[in-house]
């Protein structure tokens, strides 16, 4: 049993890591600006407030820090790229000196495959027609195309800095899409299902054609227990999905749950920059190989079940 602190663990992915963890039989701590009784312990912590962390980190002896706490949103990045840079860059640098003050065994980071925006697809292998991206891409300093996709990559070149400088061990793990219980307005799944069941269509960005890979958030938070192996030190994982989905066909699975669902079609300006994975395959094989991570809950599984969970919930 560890010690560990997860940032952000009040959200709806830090949430689940957090119950992940205790049911490993871990002891949770919590730092946020919100309080959801998750966690074994939790305080009100600023996570730009690095001497205070470092405090929190020495006081309760934590040896592992997952850095789940960020912006995430990426309309709100392109609204307030100041906040973004604050929160997602600033904070990342405070939790990592913090922790490399207090002699932190590992820093776990959340990152994304938006990340993948910025990679070298023409030097990509391929196959089958599509553009295979890993953690060996080569990520150019050209193209990232977001600010919160810069956001995230800074936060990662920092790790990788703490590192040489510092000897902080890490593991990055960027995400897919993540899908589940207690997700937040906004995130595809959510919206579709409230306004299905509030008799609203359902609103398709484009002609639905647009294909994703989503990541159950039960999956998800087993993939970060995994990464507190020391095979995963100084690696960077992908969590990302085995099967694509097109947004209709994520509509439809809507439909098969909730009766009468209507489908409504726009152009929306506000996702410029979104990560487009039309040509595009993001491997998630390192992390299965080298940690015997597996992907439990089918996508057709997952909606129903996250279907039933809202209609109890709100």
């Amino acid at each position: 049993m560890s010690n560990i602190l997860v940032t952000g663990g009040s959200g709806f992915i830090g949430s689940h890591i957090v119950e992940t963890l205790k049911e490993a039989n871990h002891k949770v701590f919590n730092i946020d600006r919100t309080n959801s009784n998750f966690a074994d312990a939790y305080q009100d912590i600023d996570i730009n407030d690095s001497a205070n962390v470092e405090k929190f980190l020495k006081e309760n002896k934590i040896e592992y820090v997952y850095h789940i706490a960020a912006i995430a949103n990426a309309r709100r990045s392109l609204e307030n790229v100041q906040e973004t840079m604050i929160n997602n860059v600033a904070g990342t640098a405070s939790i990592l000196n913090a922790c490399a003050n207090a002699n932190i065994k590992k820093v776990i980071l959340a990152s994304t495959v938006w990340v993948y925006n910025a990679a070298d697809k023409n030097n990509s292998k391929k196959e089958n027609g599509n553009i295979i991206l890993d953690e060996e891409s080569n990520i150019l300093p050209t193209c990232g195309g977001h600010f919160y996709t810069t956001s995230k990559l800074c936060s990662e070149f920092l790790c990788q800095d703490f590192k040489s400088l510092k000897n902080l061990n890490f593991t990055i793990l960027r995400y897919g899409i993540p899908y589940g219980p207690r997700m937040w307005p906004g995130l595809v799944l959510r919206a579709f299902t409230e306004n299905a069941l509030s008799n609203k269509p359902i609103v398709i960005n484009g002609d639905g054609s647009a294909r994703r890979r989503f990541i159950n958030v039960k999956d998800l938070a087993q993939g970060h227990l995994l990464a507190l192996d020391s095979k995963a030190d100084n690696q960077i994982y992908n969590l990302e999905g085995d099967k694509d989905v097109t947004i209709k066909e994520l509509a439809d699975l809507v439909s098969l749950n909730i009766k009468d669902v209507k489908v409504e079609y726009i152009i929306d300006e506000t996702r410029a920059g979104e990560l487009k994975t039309d040509s595009i395959e993001i491997s998630n094989q390192k992390m299965k190989k080298d940690l015997g991570w597996e992907i439990n809950v089918s996508i057709e599984e997952g909606v129903k079940s996250y279907i039933d969970w809202f209609k109890n919930n709100n």
